[in-house]
């Protein structure tokens, strides 16, 4: 079948309209880390539980929505200092940093590998956390839930402490022994810049 030239500007607005209208759908943008984020890093002792808050951090993530939900993410990276966890006890924060190895690692990094939707607004986050000059493979149990142009993330990951070559710290002569195993828990926001 030939077409005639007249039927060509009708055709190309409506290939134009299709489009605008796939990309409204589905949109690829770039977000930045905003607002207050809150890492908290949880673990237990001989002598108690223990957590460590962190309320800064800098990130950024390629985002794909569709329908106000995440439909894909892509090269996000989140990068904290090591000596923004806060115990609320100086003593404890300043054993936290020598077994983190702060003054030659200052930095808490994750880089995201892969973005596994799991119905709904829940997903599996996989990537390489890396702590005290040591970078581990690690996965997350991620909600999201988007609110305009704010996408909220909000996930979950346990490991050991050993296996990012970090000695569990001890107190008073040791003894007081932490736990190896610890929780990391997130929430954040990310807000976008068009492409």
């Amino acid at each position: 079948m030939k077409l005639k030239y007249s039927n060509m500007p009708h055709l190309t607005a409506t290939l134009g309209l299709m489009l605008g209208l796939s990309l409204s759908l589905s949109a690829q943008n770039i977000y930045h880390l905003t607002g207050k984020p809150e890492l908290k890093v949880m673990g237990g002792s001989t002598l108690h539980d223990w957590e460590m808050v962190a309320t800064a951090a800098t990130g950024k993530a390629e985002i794909t929505l569709d329908n106000q939900s995440i439909q894909g993410i892509r090269l996000a990276e989140v990068t904290m200092k090591t000596t923004a966890l806060k115990s609320g006890k100086g003593q404890m924060d300043d054993i936290a940093y020598k077994a983190l190895k702060a003054e030659k690692n200052p930095n808490i990094n994750f880089r995201l590998t892969s973005f596994k939707s799991l119905g709904g607004n829940k997903a599996n986050v996989a990537g390489y956390l890396t702590i005290a000059g040591t970078t581990r493979p690690v996965n997350f149990e991620v909600l999201s839930l988007v609110k305009g142009q704010t996408v909220e993330l909000k996930g979950e990951s346990t490991f050991k402490m050993t296996d990012f070559q970090v000695t569990p710290p001890t107190a008073m002569f040791g003894t007081i022994k932490t736990e190896d195993e610890v929780t990391i828990s997130f929430k954040a926001n990310f807000n976008t810049i068009n492409l």
